[in-house]
């Protein structure tokens, strides 16, 4: 057992950075840093402007009441900060001021809300961390500009906040921490008037923009919601940039580059009807959806790219019957997997505009049997072996001995990959998709003979009918046969699209020995 947990470290610790590792080190060291009473001495930008862009959900119902990933809260005229019943995400949702960006409450309700939380901050010493500090500066900043307020008191505590967070960049997490320290650092440099600050912020910005954006515009970790909020990051930077007395033109045009691939992914990533596939951790309600973003890209005159999908591995293809998103992709970003599932050749389906076939979702991210089950190969739509994981997902954010993709056939009807995630029984699991008209044919085959289960999640709104051992009858129009199967079993499932709700949903379990035929026929109008 020991060995095994030390090999599971080893296989953890090698795809890290040296970087990552000398910071994990580092942070160990240090002490933990809270904002204090001393005044600082700063000036501030008055003429950086943002587009007033319209927040996508509601959070605060006014009287201390918040709503975030799907849990309420009422905590009256004492508000406690630090509250951690509902897990440290949604107590970090409390602290991100999002909501200052919210039509209602008014705008004295909204300086109360800050004064109360740097109140509470003071008097408890609390711990800063940066990405929370990282996403309410730029709240904070933007809700100042556009109401043309200011609050000297919270102010003298964001000074404090920034320098914390100029001395405590995510460079032992890397990947989307990083860039929103960075974006925070390069906007609370400008508005402060900190040039040390801002140009610091514009290399990281530079470097890990360049790094982070893949050929076919995917943010590297492979998280359409991930994406969608890097994306809107990106935006923003160039919306107030792009009116910033000292801005930099080159890396300007370096930004509207980057939003112009990454709206192109977006674009051919999302189905007809606006969803995105929620392919590793992703749910609905978190970011802003495609269209609002290309929108918002339209008014600073960004274009989508003229590119496909490509390096991220994701496939897409759609016709008048059906529509499918297929993940052929590598596990993403290989130092920074904290949000990847073990998924390797899965794929999410839909039809007539709706979902048909789905994968078991994101909805929390407390370590526990729940989240594990969420990462799992058995929680997507594909195949398991000896009822294990393709790659070794563990510790909520980790991953250990990971699978390895392979594309060898790449057209725009005809899809062959394979990886190597069974490796440790010598075994190779390839699939084929086959898109026709009113068919989808999936071929699974394994050089081994193993104790193998494909699965398959229907959506909760669909309803499924036996016909024979081996077929199966949708909504009465899409008809699912299976070759070479040796068992079927219907299975219930919680099926989660956001945060913290669960709707009940049937999947198909099929098991068979080496290889398996899935067709998906739909009836003809």
């Amino acid at each position: 057992m020991r060995l095994t947990k030390l090999k599971r470290f080893a296989n953890t610790l090698r795809h890290l950075k040296i970087e990552q590792l000398y910071w994990q080190f580092n942070n160990r060291l240090r002490l933990n840093k809270a904002i204090s009473e001393q005044q600082e001495i700063f000036q501030i930008d008055e003429t950086i402007f943002f587009t007033y862009i319209r927040t996508f959900r509601k959070s605060y119902f006014g009287e201390g009441h918040f709503r975030f990933l799907n849990l309420e809260k009422q905590f009256g005229k004492n508000i406690n900060w630090n509250f951690l019943d509902f897990g440290k995400l949604w107590c970090y949702n409390l602290e991100y001021f999002d909501y200052l960006s919210e039509q209602d409450p008014i705008n004295e309700q909204k300086f109360w809300l800050l004064n109360s939380f740097y109140k509470y901050s003071l008097e408890n010493k609390r711990t800063l961390e940066p990405y929370p500090v990282s996403l309410r500066a730029i709240n904070i900043i933007r809700f100042f500009r556009l109401t043309k307020t200011e609050d000297h008191k919270v102010l003298n505590s964001l000074y404090q906040e920034l320098s914390f967070l100029n001395k405590n960049l995510e460079y032992h997490i890397l990947g989307n921490h990083l860039l929103e320290n960075a974006f925070a650092l390069c906007l609370g440099g400008a508005f402060f008037k900190n040039a040390s600050w801002h140009d610091k912020a514009l290399k990281i910005l530079k470097k890990e923009l360049n790094e982070q954006t893949l050929e076919d515009g995917a943010h590297f970790e492979l998280s359409p919601m991930y994406h969608n909020i890097i994306l809107f990051r990106v935006l923003e930077l160039i919306d107030w940039y792009s009116k910033y007395n000292s801005q930099k033109q080159e890396f300007l045009s370096f930004c509207r580059e980057i939003a112009s691939r990454m709206c192109a992914w977006a674009k051919n990533i999302q189905f007809s009807n606006g969803d995105f596939p929620l392919f590793n951790d992703a749910a609905k309600g978190i970011s802003f959806d495609t269209w609002s973003l290309i929108e918002y890209a339209n008014k600073l005159g960004i274009e989508p790219k003229n590119i496909n999908l490509g390096q991220s591995g994701y496939r897409s293809f759609a016709n008048q019957n059906y529509e499918i998103k297929i993940d052929l992709a590598q596990i993403g970003a290989s130092y920074q997997p904290g949000h990847v599932h073990a998924d390797a050749l899965s794929f999410i389906l839909y039809s007539q505009g709706k979902p048909l076939f789905v994968e078991q979702g994101t909805s929390t991210y407390q370590i526990g049997e729940r989240r594990n089950l969420e990462r799992s190969t058995e929680a997507h739509n594909t195949v398991t072996v000896n009822n294990r994981n393709q790659s070794d997902v563990w510790g909520g954010f980790r991953v250990g001995d990971r699978a390895k993709t392979t594309i060898h056939h790449d057209e725009t009807t005809k899809y062959i990959a394979s990886h190597d995630g069974y490796k440790t029984w010598g075994t190779i699991h390839k699939r084929t998709f086959i898109f026709e008209e009113f068919c989808v044919q999936i071929y699974d085959s394994l050089n081994n003979k193993d104790d193998a289960k494909g699965y398959i999640h229907l959506h909760p709104d669909r309803n499924l009918v036996k016909v024979t051992d081996n077929e199966y009858i949708i909504d009465d129009f899409i008809t699912l046969v299976f070759e070479s199967a040796t068992v079927i079993i219907v299975e219930d499932y919680e099926y989660a699209e956001s945060y913290n709700e669960y709707q009940p949903a049937k999947r198909l379990v099929i098991s068979f020995e080496k290889e398996m035929s899935t067709k998906i026929f739909f009836k003809k109008s």
